[in-house]
């Protein structure tokens, strides 16, 4: 067995073999490394950013973050609007809310805490503001289907719909829900004239 010993220089790198005995003995072959060592006389270059700039980078890396905080938050209630949504679509829950008090308070109770959500959101960024609008639209329309839902149960013996697609069809009159309008179109305008009340007063 062979013991070996490592030495290194600045420009190479060799391997000497020893045996047992203390004697020197040659490998059969010598293989040199070289070594590169960087001159002391190059200079490391190092960027430094001016105050200016690096507060840029700071007020723009800062802005993104916020969209992004304000946009997921906007997301989130719009997702629970659309739980809400096609938890009216069930004709279940439309004769729970028509049969129950309850059952109707805690629909529109959940409608209403959304659009607090909503009014919590911050409206300073264009791109949040336009969402933040599309999202109230859609809750107010459903306040308005929910409304549309729970009239009086005597006037359904009058002509009023009772499953969910007849009330969307005939949301702004029972007298038009022959008329070929789409259903979203006319839910539509009718929480954007809701939500010109509670803008307006």
């Amino acid at each position: 067995m062979q013991n070996s010993r490592f030495f290194s220089a600045s420009a190479a790198a060799a391997y000497l073999y020893f045996d047992h005995g203390g004697g020197l003995s040659s490998p059969p072959s010598v293989t040199v490394i070289p070594v590169e060592c960087p001159s002391p006389d190059v200079a490391v270059p190092i960027f430094v950013h001016s105050p200016g700039a690096a507060a840029v980078k700071i007020q723009a890396a800062y802005r993104g973050h916020l969209v992004r905080s304000l946009v997921r938050r906007v997301r989130d209630a719009d997702a629970e609007a659309g739980r809400f949504e096609l938890l009216i679509r069930t004709q279940e829950v439309v004769d729970a809310v028509r049969r129950d008090a309850r059952e109707r308070l805690r629909v529109a109770e959940g409608l209403m805490a959304l659009l607090l959500r909503l009014d919590g959101v911050p409206g300073f960024y264009p791109a949040v503001r336009e969402l933040r609008r599309a999202t109230s639209r859609r809750i107010v329309a459903l306040q308005e289907l929910l409304d549309a839902i729970v009239v009086e149960r005597i006037v359904e013996l009058e002509g009023l719909p009772s499953t969910w697609e007849e009330v969307v069809w005939g949301v702004d009159g029972v007298g038009e829900r022959e008329v070929p309008v789409d259903a979203e179109e006319r839910v539509v305008r009718r929480g954007l004239r809701c939500l010109e009340k509670l803008l307006l007063g």
